[in-house]
């Protein structure tokens, strides 16, 4: 089985497939490396395609300390895995959570960064209001979900989220391979996850200046049916960022790239500069 070791002794699993520039795939919340089988299959065709599952989702390690959580750790993670790799640069790609540490990362280490994507990203709460929304609607509720039900129950928080909606409606065949993932992950990772990175997010508008000098190429995909605050950070991010392009897709909620895998491959795969 693909591991490596970070530096605080976390063994983090990995997959890779096809040979040429290397791109990172970094997963959201309610997957794992599986949430991009659909990149993979296609874009390994013509890129080294990397995914691998954060710490605290299986098969890597699921730390039980909470303190062993956080995105300092999430980001570090992700530096660990290129190093592991031996990649000086890479495309890094994520989604929703994963699309923060992308960001994050690329933002601390602009030179291992070729270009970032960014899928469904969402900036942490920018005032104190905000703050108790997003923790209380939120965070708070799915971890209680996730203690009490384990993983049937942060299915059945996503089967009723608005932001969910279309990817049930338009593909129950892949909604149900989601839901299946997600039901044999472990509630322990998933609630330290959502205690430490979710609950400790910073907003993204206290980041301009950084943002505003970070010159590599970054690609914005949106679903017209994400969470309000996806738009605004995404429209906050390509305002401020020096080279950034907004695509939104209509009838789409968050998980784009699983939704519209096809347009999504199609975009990234330009973006990245595939061989003719």
């Amino acid at each position: 089985m693909p591991e490596f070791q970070t530096p605080d002794g976390i063994s983090i699993y990995y997959e890779e497939a096809g040979s040429g520039a290397p791109i990172v795939f970094v997963h959201e919340f309610g997957g794992d490396y599986r949430s991009w089988h659909l990149q993979v299959a296609e874009l390994s065709r013509s890129f080294r395609c990397i995914a691998y599952s954060a710490r605290g989702f299986l098969p890597s390690a699921v730390p039980q300390d909470r303190s062993q959580y956080g995105q300092s750790y999430s980001t570090s993670d992700l530096l660990a895995l290129m190093d592991h790799l031996g990649l000086d640069q890479a495309h890094v790609v994520g989604t929703s959570m994963g699309s923060f540490t992308s960001l994050d990362f690329a933002l601390n280490h602009p030179d291992r960064t070729t270009s970032v994507t960014l899928v469904g990203n969402s900036s942490g709460p920018r005032d104190d209001a905000e703050r108790t929304r997003y923790r209380q609607d939120w965070v708070s509720h799915e971890a209680k979900l996730r203690e009490e039900c384990g993983g049937n129950g942060a299915v059945a928080v996503l089967e009723e989220d608005p932001a969910y909606q279309s990817f049930q409606q338009n593909d129950p065949k892949n909604w149900a391979i989601y839901a299946e993932n997600l039901r044999g992950q472990p509630p322990e990772g998933a609630v330290h996850v959502l205690s430490t990175v979710h609950w400790n997010r910073r907003s993204l508008f206290e980041d301009q200046a950084r943002l505003k000098t970070f010159e590599k190429p970054v690609l914005l995909v949106t679903g017209n049916e994400d969470y309000y605050l996806v738009g605004e950070t995404n429209a906050f991010l390509q305002d401020t960022l020096p080279d950034a392009v907004w695509h939104r897709l209509p009838g789409t909620g968050h998980l784009v790239n699983i939704e519209r895998a096809a347009e999504f491959n199609r975009l990234l795969a330009e973006f990245a500069g595939e061989p003719e």
